[in-house]
């Protein structure tokens, strides 16, 4: 269990640093088009309980199967958590797409790109984390 701990804490501290750049340049600047594009549909300001909501059970999700799979270090939970932000947000994010008519597809290949990234830097320290605190 204080793997698993540890391992929370540190990713969810490194999703909230590392999402600050794209945050800023990226997310909340479409945030606020959508948001006058489609009003009452797109909240101005994300609801920030449902987003740590669904950022906490990421996190969960990212640390028991990096577990399973035995992923126990930084390189190998890297590119692990590359496959699993680029292949989760492709679900989301080409879901939504069939859905709704809210996001360009140069929204949903960037929103990727980045989940990618995001996600090469969680599942690093939740690898080394996994591995370090056994």
């Amino acid at each position: 269990m204080k793997k698993y701990s540890i391992a929370f804490i540190s990713a969810f501290v490194t999703a909230a640093v590392s999402s600050i750049l794209p945050g800023i340049l990226f997310y909340g600047p479409k945030q606020a088009e959508f948001s006058t594009l489609f009003p009452g549909v797109v909240n101005e300001v994300p609801d920030p309980v449902f987003m740590l909501i669904s950022g906490i059970a990421l996190i969960i999700l990212y640390i028991i199967s990096f577990d399973k799979m035995g992923i126990n270090n930084f390189k190998s939970g890297a590119i692990t958590g590359a496959w699993y932000g680029a292949l989760i947000f492709t679900f989301f994010d080409f879901q939504f797409m069939g859905l709704t008519n809210i996001v360009s597809i140069q929204f949903a290949l960037t929103d990727i790109a980045i989940s990618a990234l995001v996600g090469a830097l969680q599942g690093a320290v939740i690898g080394w984390s996994l591995g370090k605190f056994a």
